[in-house]
C-alpha cells in the first residue's frame, strides 16, 4: 500500500485552477508522488500536461442522484439560499468520489481543491500531521473555544422546510448541533480507514434523503463525517509549536496581523502574490 496520494476534483471550468494547483504542489510544494486528478464529464487537461507532471486520471460515472436533486430544490426552492449555489454549482457534489473505495490502495488522502495555492513543503506542513483514524480539516469559525457566532452549522442548512431540518437534525444530534463549529472542505486529510466507518454511497444518498443543505457536498459532509461519526479534527493554526508558519487560511486578509502569502503554507485566496514586481 502507498501512503499519501494527493487529490484534485475539476470540471471545464476550473481546468486553469487545478493545473495552477498541481504546478504549485510539484515546485513549492515538493510533492514527488501520487496525485490522482478526477475529471467531470468534458473536461480535457491533455496528454503532455498529464506526463510531465505525473498525474493519474480518474474518471467516475456522475453521481446520478444530482438531476434528481435539482429538480426537487426547484420544485421547492429555499428562500434562505447563500448565493444558489444549491442549484447552479451542483458539481461540488462530484467531490464525494473522493471517498470512493477506490482510494483504498494508499493510507491517506490529501485533497485540495482546484485553485487552492500550495506555498510550502507539503513534508513540512500537512504531511506533518497525524490523522490516524480520522478526518481532518480547517474549521470554518476558527475554534471551538471561542466560535464565532457567524460560523456556526446554523449557517449550513437551509430552514425554509423547518420540519423538514428538524427531521434531519433529530438523526445526526438533534439540534444542538445548529450552535456547533462545521469544517471547510477546501482542502482536507484522512485515514483511508475510515472508508470502512463513512462511505461515499452513504453521503450519496443522504443528498436525497437531506435536502436542505445550502453548501451542497459540505453541508453534507460535516452531517456525515462530524455529526453522525464523530471523525472530524480541525487543523492547528500551525502544525507544531516551532513553526512559524500558518498551515492555511482562507485569504491573509482574515489575519489581524500583517501577513503574505509567505506567512501560510496554503491559502484558498490569496491576495498578496504577484509576477508583476520591479
Amino acid at each position: 500500500m502507498e501512503k499519501t496520494v494527493f487529490v484534485l476534483v475539476s470540471d471545464h471550468a476550473y481546468t486553469k485552477q487545478a493545473k495552477r494547483t498541481i504546478v504549485d504542489l510539484r515546485s513549492k510544494g515538493e510533492w514527488k508522488g501520487d496525485i490522482v486528478l478526477i475529471p467531470l464529464s468534458g473536461v480535457c487537461f491533455g496528454e503532455t500536461f498529464l506526463d510531465f507532471y505525473h498525474i493519474t486520471t480518474c474518471p467516475f460515472p456522475e453521481i446520478k442522484e444530482k438531476p434528481l436533486l435539482a429538480a426537487l430544490l426547484n420544485h421547492t426552492s429555499f428562500t434562505d439560499t447563500l448565493d444558489g449555489r444549491e442549484l447552479t454549482k451542483m458539481n461540488q457534489w462530484e467531490k464525494l468520489h473522493v471517498f470512493d473505495p477506490y482510494f483504498l490502495k494508499w493510507k491517506r488522502v490529501v485533497f485540495l481543491d482546484a485553485g487552492l495555492r500550495v506555498l510550502d513543503s507539503v513534508h513540512d506542513s500537512i504531511l506533518k500531521l497525524d490523522c490516524t483514524n480520522c478526518f481532518l480539516a480547517p474549521n470554518d469559525g476558527g475554534n471551538f473555544i471561542f466560535p464565532n457566532p457567524d460560523k456556526l452549522f446554523e449557517t449550513q442548512l437551509s430552514k425554509t422546510y423547518y420540519k423538514r431540518m428538524i427531521d434531519t437534525l433529530n438523526q445526526f444530534g438533534g439540534i444542538r448541533i445548529l450552535k456547533e463549529p462545521y469544517f471547510l472542505n477546501c482542502m482536507w486529510m484522512y485515514d483511508t480507514s475510515i472508508l470502512h466507518t463513512c462511505s461515499k454511497d452513504e453521503m450519496i444518498a443522504g443528498m436525497l434523503e437531506h435536502p436542505i443543505c445550502k453548501t451542497n457536498e459540505m453541508g453534507i459532509m460535516n452531517l456525515y463525517l462530524h455529526f453522525k461519526h464523530g471523525l472530524w479534527k480541525p487543523f492547528p493554526k500551525h502544525v507544531h509549536a516551532n513553526s512559524s508558519k500558518i498551515l492555511f487560511d482562507w485569504c491573509e486578509s482574515n489575519n489581524p496581523d500583517p501577513s503574505t502569502w509567505r506567512d501560510y503554507s496554503f491559502l484558498k485566496y490569496p491576495c498578496s502574490i504577484t509576477f508583476e514586481e520591479t
